[in-house]
């Protein structure tokens, strides 16, 4: 396919199938129509398309990519004071805790007010995706490394950061878990049955979803369970809903029809998974071609025949603004809780559209959003906002030599 028609499909689906056409409508594409042409470099017709994109303030549910670049191998840290790398693959030249000061030889604020309309956010926490790509494509870097500058080239790794799914019991009584995204559910699962009966005769409970990227909500179900007080069922809890309008265009429908066709068929799945995506399905065909339909919001009991145990007492919840989508659901609802208590720096924020569609355009791919939260008519977006933690711990380059959240959190455990 062209380029040229890829980004007019681009803009066929922004304007017609994506869920965020009823409120924004994005920057006019003949400013992009007039920089794209079929010969130009893959490199620039990236810019040129995410660009487009970004004039949307969507993140990360609305982005267009490369199918088959390389793993980056690496994450960072971008704030007021600067942009930090905070884990790296060896093989990228890259190290954690390197401040990068310089790409292409420009320094970082002259850099970004060139390619201001490149990134989606207005807020710098929320620029890392950014910073990644372009980092990615700079012919040299200039990292503050140990008080010293180098100049060196960041390659592209063998490997994707690694996510990381593990249960440990930090001191008697208390439990650590990490979950990096609530996708691999073959490995959810095996952390789940590997840690449950020592969940339940805990005192306290830690949830590390800081650098979790989402996935399907069903998947940290188990872990609402543990946040039920004893005797409480989930109606005692008195949470509230807006609920969600879905756009079901005709696209939209084949599209999420092949995706969840596709997702089935993968090994790991439980039947309980299976059983929700069929009922989401049969939705998706009640539904084709009409339009935006309200789903959800309206007064149903959770769960009716789970109640609280006695343990864990307390549960904390580590966040952080790399947890998103699904990661954001999750905080949000753990905070209905009263024996929880989260910890650390708000949330991606990226649920006022959501339930992606991807289109496969050979070499590259879209994903756009299909759903629209409610909580927008009333102007309770999450957006450039995320999850408040219930205690903010300010990130500081201490981070990038102890964990200063999980030091906080036994603090807190201690006084319990």
């Amino acid at each position: 396919m062209r380029k040229t028609a890829i980004f007019e499909d681009v803009v066929s689906i922004m304007t017609q199938d994506s869920a965020t056409k009823k409120d924004i409508a994005g920057a006019d594409p003949t400013i992009f129509r007039e920089c794209i042409s079929d010969d130009m470099s893959e490199k620039d017709f990236l810019y040129q398309v995410q660009t487009y994109l970004a004039s949307f303030g969507v993140i990360g549910h609305v982005a267009f990519r490369e199918k088959y670049a390389k793993p980056k191998g690496f994450v960072l840290r971008s704030t007021i004071q600067g942009l930090y790398v905070e884990q790296a693959n060896a093989d990228t030249n890259l190290q954690a805790g390197d401040q990068i000061v310089k790409l292409d030889g420009q320094h970082l604020e002259e850099f970004y007010r060139m390619h201001r309309a490149y990134f989606t956010s207005s807020t710098p926490e929320r620029n890392y995706r950014e910073w990644s790509e372009l980092i990615s494509k700079a012919r040299q870097v200039t990292v503050l490394r140990a008080g010293v500058e180098q100049i060196l080239s960041v390659e592209p790794s063998q490997n994707p950061v690694e996510s990381r799914f593990e249960w440990k019991e930090l001191e008697k009584g208390v439990i650590y878990l990490r979950l990096d995204d609530f996708r691999n559910e073959k490995a959810i699962n095996k952390l789940y049955q590997e840690a449950q009966d020592t969940i339940k005769r805990a005192a306290c409970l830690v949830i590390d979803v800081r650098q979790n990227t989402g996935g399907m909500d069903s998947l940290y179900f188990p872990l609402l369970h543990y946040a039920l007080s004893e005797g409480q069922v989930y109606s005692d809890l008195g949470w509230t809903d807006e609920g969600m309008e879905i756009l079901y265009t005709e696209r939209n429908v084949d599209l999420r029809l092949k995706d969840f066709e596709a997702y089935v068929q993968q090994e790991g799945i439980n039947q309980e998974t299976k059983d929700l995506l069929k009922i989401i399905m049969q939705d998706l065909q009640a539904n084709r071609g009409k339009g935006y339909v309200k789903f959800g919001g309206e007064d149903r009991e959770m769960f009716p025949n789970v109640k609280g145990g006695s343990h864990p007492e307390k549960i904390f919840v580590l966040a952080d603004v790399y947890c998103a989508s699904s990661g954001d659901n999750f905080v949000q609802m753990m905070k209905w809780f009263p024996k929880v208590t989260v910890l650390g720096r708000p949330t991606l924020g990226i649920l006022d559209y959501s339930n992606c569609c991807q289109v496969d355009y050979g070499d590259y791919s879209l994903n756009f959003p299909t759903s629209r939260a409610l909580a927008l008519d009333k102007g309770q977006g999450m957006t450039d906002k995320g999850i408040e933690p219930d205690i903010l711990i300010p990130w500081t380059v201490e981070h990038l030599e102890r964990d200063v959240d999980l030091e906080r959190c036994l603090e807190m455990i201690h006084d319990f």
